[in-house]
């Protein structure tokens, strides 16, 4: 299950960033809107924002996941 949800993780986060390129191509690569957040509309480099802390989050977990334990220690998928 945990293996799953990393997978979901890192699509949703793949997706985010795609998004936010994508929706910040559309609106010619501009910043000025940047500072003006409202509660209906969210700037494309936040939502790639996100989709990067997403990213980086799943990527460590992943890593950790794969890491062999040297401790003898319970591995983290048993946990």
């Amino acid at each position: 299950m945990r293996q799953t949800t990393r997978y979901l993780l890192l699509t949703l986060s793949f997706a985010l960033i795609s998004y936010g390129l994508l929706a910040w191509q559309q609106i010619n690569f501009s910043l000025t809107a940047l500072a003006h957040i409202e509660a209906t509309e969210f700037h494309p480099v936040l939502i790639m924002a996100i989709g990067l802390g997403l990213l980086t989050a799943t990527i460590t977990d992943f890593i950790g996941a794969q890491n062999p334990n040297t401790k003898n220690e319970k591995p983290r998928e048993a946990m």
